[in-house]
């Protein structure tokens, strides 16, 4: 019994001692942020070694998928090698969606080992670390994803069922205006107007990349947006009148 009480507290010490050895930033993530690890393979056998590569694994306790980058064991690509963070530590930088080709109700948590480019040394598995739940708040105005930086795909959202007026119910939404200001408070640039699809009975939505859409004056930065969307009712004579919605604004966050 004592021998048995031995062997559990060991395999308790080191699988906190994994933990230990890793860190995130930031600390709190969802499968859809960009987050970065940084591991110390102190006292491994990667321990000394010149090159690193991550192995990931999604879904520790069943019904996960290996990371795209874990092509073959033998001779790890370029997209899983890590990038050196101090004696003997490695940091790697991902996206839970994109690495396990997966989406966020599917992902609960992940692993991963450091090994060499060859598989002939490797690191023991890190594992499990939990991914943040998303939580859906139905809004009429919102952003996709709901984390967004200056160089992301973002997709803004109109739900008409939510709406708060008479116009807003009644407009035919054709498109979405879009303003930047930096981090003075300025306007960058001349707003952008882009039409708006219909991705579901009630909702309209338009994309697209601020930083390549919008460029900040010298010494400034993108720091939030503002946007609106446009449409049609007709008055009580038949004919069409240009509305918008109420505004919405959003703050950048830096995904580092």
């Amino acid at each position: 019994m004592k021998q048995i009480c031995s062997l559990v507290l060991c395999l308790v010490a080191f699988a906190f001692a994994g933990h230990a050895q890793v860190t995130f930033s930031p600390p709190v993530f969802t499968a859809e942020d960009e987050v970065t690890l940084t591991v110390d393979v102190t006292g491994t056998p990667m321990a000394g070694q010149p090159e690193a590569y991550i192995w990931m694994f999604s879904n520790v306790s069943g019904g996960g998928k290996d990371g795209f980058t874990n092509t073959s064991w033998t001779n790890s690509p370029a997209t899983a090698k890590m990038t050196p963070a101090g004696t003997n530590k490695w940091s790697f930088k991902f996206t839970g969606t994109t690495m396990f080709s997966q989406t966020p109700a599917e992902l609960k948590d992940f692993g991963f080992l450091v090994k060499a480019k060859d598989g002939s040394k490797q690191s023991p598995d890190y594992k499990p670390f939990a991914f943040d739940p998303l939580i859906f708040a139905p809004a009429k105005l919102r952003v996709f994803p709901a984390k967004v930086d200056r160089d992301d795909v973002v997709t803004v959202n109109f739900d008409q069922a939510l709406a708060t007026t008479v116009e807003e119910q009644r407009m035919a939404p054709v498109s979405a205006t879009i303003a930047l200001l930096d981090n003075t408070g300025a306007e960058v640039g001349t707003p952008l107007t882009i039409a708006t699809r219909k991705i579901e009975n009630t909702v309209w939505a338009a994309s697209f990349i601020p930083s390549a859409q919008f460029t900040p004056g010298a010494g400034r930065r993108l720091a939030r947006f503002k946007f609106k969307f446009n449409g049609t009712v007709r008055d009580t004579n038949g004919a069409n009148t240009t509305v918008s919605s109420s505004e919405a604004q959003v703050e950048f966050v830096t995904l580092k």
